[in-house]
This record gives structure tokens, C-alpha cells and sequence, in this order.
């Protein structure tokens, strides 16, 4: 993945992205301790990145599941999402099924 740091460009591995967030026209790309730009829509960037790993939470954020530390219920549909970094997320009613499931099933294959 190519991302700006001031001037440069760099080439960061996406294994290593914690999660991506909607920034229109870009995408903040929140990577080690750092966040960069990448000069792409979410949704442009959703359909190039491994399904396996990356998941859409929201309309504006894409996690890698890998990175995900726990989630917990808001009472109202609703999920917080607490990744490595600490970043707690909004896991939204619309994603939340199917994003238990996938991170069930990423767990079980890692054990």
C-alpha cells in the first residue's frame, strides 16, 4: 500500500494496517503509531484488500481483524471495537453479525 508521509511516499504492509477510516477524498490509514494518507475512497480500497483479514465496521472504517483486541456491547445494537493500539471503534448494527462470525472463524484458524 503507497501512503504519504509529508513529502515521501511509502510502501507500508497491509498485514501490519491496525485499521483504515474515511477521510474524503482520502483514507486515513492508521498503521504502527502513525497515521498517513492514501489517495483512494474506503470503498475503492475495500475492494483491493484480503477479505480474510480486513473488515468493513461502519460506513467510514475497515479494521484488520488480526488487530481487533475485543469488542463489547453498547445495548443498543451497537458495538465498541478495542483494537492493539487502544482506538476504540464504532462497530455498527449493519456489520455487526457478520463480523463476529468472521472473527470467530480468523481465531478458530489460528489456534
Amino acid at each position: 500500500l503507497k501512503v504519504r508521509e509529508g513529502n515521501k511516499q511509502l510502501q507500508i504492509p497491509t498485514k501490519d494496517v491496525l485499521y483504515f477510516s474515511a477521510n474524503p477524498p482520502y483514507v486515513n490509514v492508521y498503521y504502527k503509531d502513525k497515521k498517513h494518507l492514501c489517495n483512494i475512497t474506503l470503498k475503492s480500497l475495500s475492494e483491493k484488500l484480503d477479505r480474510g483479514f480486513f473488515f468493513r465496521i461502519h460506513k467510514s472504517e475497515i479494521v484488520n481483524l488480526t488487530h481487533v483486541q475485543s469488542y463489547k456491547s453498547r445495548q443498543n445494537g451497537d458495538y465498541d471495537v478495542t483494537m492493539d493500539d487502544g482506538k476504540v471503534l464504532r462497530l455498527s448494527r449493519n456489520f455487526a453479525k457478520d463480523f463476529k462470525r468472521k472473527l470467530e472463524i480468523l481465531t478458530q484458524d489460528k489456534l
